[in-house]
């Protein structure tokens, strides 16, 4: 996969440890301070939020130009103004499945985040999915189609975090990167 992008993986780490330590800093100030009850799905959309955002402002510093974050839930995660190219931000805690909408008429480049750990752990990947490699779950009456692990593996994609590997008896495996956050940028003083 070419990356018309022009992301890196410097990019994606300074992205990852903004996220992280803002999804740190929610958990401690706020969920945990005054015990909140959240699954992994709000966690996750929380996190999705958040890593659009430090990625629109990482991306325009870095790239030069500005990258548009979505205003309103029917537009792109993400615009590169310069080469006008949208760029969905897909999240999921789980590390065999992304869930999209099934009606969406999305563009076909995605990047792919899975999170796990206490938002230190991460897989990162660039993609391009065709309508037809979502997985509709209608007849299960789940909304969301799923891209599973098994196709990620089949395509061609550039991951700038993590890998996946073939595990024993032909099974996916996916394998998260562990970043490093100094206590002292979490704390709030």
């Amino acid at each position: 996969m070419e990356n018309e992008f022009g992301i890196t993986r410097e990019m994606i780490l300074e992205i990852v440890k903004a996220t992280s330590i803002a999804m740190k800093r929610l958990k401690r100030y706020q969920i945990d301070e005054y015990s909140i009850t959240m699954s992994n799905k709000n966690l996750s959309e929380l996190l999705s939020k958040t890593f659009e955002g430090a990625a629109a402002k990482i991306f325009s510093k870095r790239l030069g130009y500005k990258i548009e974050k979505e205003k309103v839930d029917r537009d792109p995660d993400l615009t590169f103004t310069k080469i006008n190219r949208p760029l969905e931000v897909k999240v999921t805690s789980t590390d065999y499945a992304w869930t999209g909408g099934e009606f969406s008429q999305r563009a076909p480049d995605y990047l792919l985040v899975s999170w796990g750990g206490d938002f230190d752990e991460f897989y990162i990947t660039l993609v391009r999915i065709d309508h037809d490699d979502w997985q509709s779950r209608m007849a299960q009456r789940f909304y969301g189609p799923s891209f599973t692990i098994r196709k990620l593996f089949e395509k061609d994609r550039i991951e700038f975090m993590g890998k996946l590997e073939m595990g024993i008896k032909g099974r996916i495996e996916m394998r998260r990167e562990k970043i490093h956050i100094d206590e002292k940028e979490i704390l709030i003083e």
